[in-house]
Parts: C-alpha cells; sequence; structure tokens
C-alpha cells in the first residue's frame, strides 16, 4: 500500500475539474468555419482533452493501491473516477468525429469536369450541423467530467473525515453515566423526546416519545456532555426534539446499571380526574 498526500490529490482533482471546466466553456463557445481552419482548432482541443484524460489516469493510478482503499465508500470513488476517464476519451472520440465530418480541400479523381465551387459549398452545407453535433455530444462528456471531479473531491474530504472521527471514536473509550443517566438514554433511544417549557410559568420540562416525563436535570447533565442533542432550530416554547447523539449510543451501550431502567407514566389528563374520584 503506497502513502500518498491525499490533501494535495484533492487538491489535484478540483483542479482537473477546473480543466474540464474550462475546457467544457471553450467547447460550447467554439464556431466552425469547415475546412483548414476547423481543422486546426478540433485538433488542438483534441490533444487538450486527451492530456485530461491522462490526467485522470494518473489520479486514478495514484489513489488505488494507496491508504484511500482502506477507507469504506472508496471503491465507488474509485470506480467514478473511473468514469470521469471514461466521460473524457468519449468527449476526445466525439471532436475525432466532428474532424472527420470537416470537408478538407485537395484535388479530387480524374472524371468529367465539375463545379468546383458548388460541390464545395454542398459540403460545406452537409459538415456544419453535423460537426456541430460531435461539438455538443463533447461538450456534454466534458461537463460530466468536470462535475465527477468537483464530486469525487467532496466525496473523498468527506469520507477521510468520517473514517478518522471514526477511528478516534474506537480508540477514545466510551463516556462513562450514572444509572439515572443510563435510564433517560434508553427512553430516549426508543424514539427520542422533546423538551419544552410551560409557558406561563416558564418552567421547563421534557418527556419521551410517549409522553412520559424526563428528568430535566439529568437531561442537561446529558446535553452538556454531548450524549444528547437537541433541535434548536424549533423554539422552545413549540417544543425542541431530542436525540441521542453517537457518544450518546456508546455510553448506552457499555453502562452496565445495577438496576433495571425506571419509567415514569404519564398521567393524562381524564385518568387524574379518576384518580382524585377515588381518593375522594
Amino acid at each position: 500500500m503506497q502513502q500518498i498526500d491525499l490533501n494535495a490529490e484533492i487538491a489535484r482533482l478540483r483542479q482537473l475539474g477546473s480543466d474540464f471546466e474550462d475546457l467544457h466553456s471553450e467547447i460550447r463557445s467554439l464556431t466552425l468555419t469547415p475546412g483548414t481552419d476547423a481543422r486546426q482548432q478540433l485538433t488542438s482541443k483534441i490533444v487538450a482533452t486527451h492530456e485530461l484524460v491522462q490526467q485522470a489516469m494518473e489520479r486514478l493510478g495514484a489513489l488505488d493501491g494507496s491508504q484511500y482503499t482502506a477507507v469504506p465508500g472508496s471503491r465507488p470513488t474509485l470506480e467514478a473516477l473511473a468514469s470521469v476517464a471514461l466521460a473524457a476519451s468519449i468527449a476526445a472520440s466525439d471532436l475525432a468525429c466532428a474532424l472527420e465530418a470537416n470537408p478538407l480541400e485537395g484535388a479530387a479523381f480524374p472524371g468529367p469536369p465539375t463545379d468546383e465551387a458548388a460541390v464545395r459549398q454542398a459540403r460545406h452545407a452537409e459538415a456544419v450541423p453535423a460537426m456541430a453535433g460531435h461539438l455538443a455530444d463533447a461538450a456534454h462528456q466534458l461537463d460530466l467530467a468536470h462535475t465527477g471531479c468537483y464530486y469525487l473531491a467532496s466525496g473523498i474530504t468527506r469520507d477521510l473525515k468520517q473514517h478518522a472521527e471514526q477511528n478516534q471514536s474506537q480508540a477514545t473509550p466510551p463516556p462513562k453515566i450514572t444509572d439515572s443517566q443510563y435510564a433517560v438514554l434508553a427512553r430516549l433511544s426508543a424514539g427520542g423526546g422533546t423538551r419544552y417549557v410551560i409557558s406561563r410559568y416558564g418552567v421547563p420540562k421534557a418527556i419521551d416519545k410517549d409522553r412520559a416525563t424526563v428528568n430535566v436535570a439529568t437531561l442537561n447533565a446529558l446535553i452538556k456532555r454531548g450524549l444528547v442533542a437537541v433541535d434548536t432550530t424549533t423554539p422552545l416554547h413549540q417544543g425542541q426534539r431530542l436525540r441521542i447523539t453517537a457518544e450518546g449510543h456508546r455510553a448506552l451501550a457499555q453502562h452496565k446499571p445495577t438496576t433495571a431502567p425506571t419509567r415514569t407514566a404519564a398521567v393524562t389528563p381524564p385518568a387524574a380526574k379518576q384518580l382524585a374520584g377515588r381518593t375522594r
């Protein structure tokens, strides 16, 4: 396994995407006049496209067999990079088809005299739409190549970050929690919960998905430690969703409670009235 600078490879992919984008713009703005002028323009674009194909293959060669192959998700990335090289190769082929459709001047075979001007005009009239079609196909493939490079650069960056976080998480022991914190995490793991305030008094409250009360002090301690996340995009008086974080799940999985987690059953208003009636 070869060790390479993956950040440098990401930068090279972004630059390759920029080069594909520039060539795509040049192809789209290309106006061809059939004959020698078109041949010269197409030749330079074909050469430039093949150079970018070579660069894509070099990036694929650098990543294949490197330490990046040990990162989860690297296989689809390498296959996508091969697709970038394919798209660019097809673009070069489309440009070559335009070159083939371009009528070049030269002496015809011996035969009866013809109106050379009329023949040239007819050949040019037939070539112009054919060449334009091949140019459009080439531009489309180059657009796919440039988009693919930017997508891959972002994807590799994301893969490396997630892989590093996973390795760090595995290397770090899970957070230690108390039995009461375990009980709250166990209840929230079943479907989250909600934190809110009673607007009249401003008293903080929290419930799980079954609307059973959650101890606010314990919940706040879990939030402070990053074991429970709160969706603060919703105002507190409307209710903010609660969910366990990855660290919270690790703590929950590793903790061995001394007692079984308990629940506080939610008491609905009708039930409260029935309870009051029995005590009278």
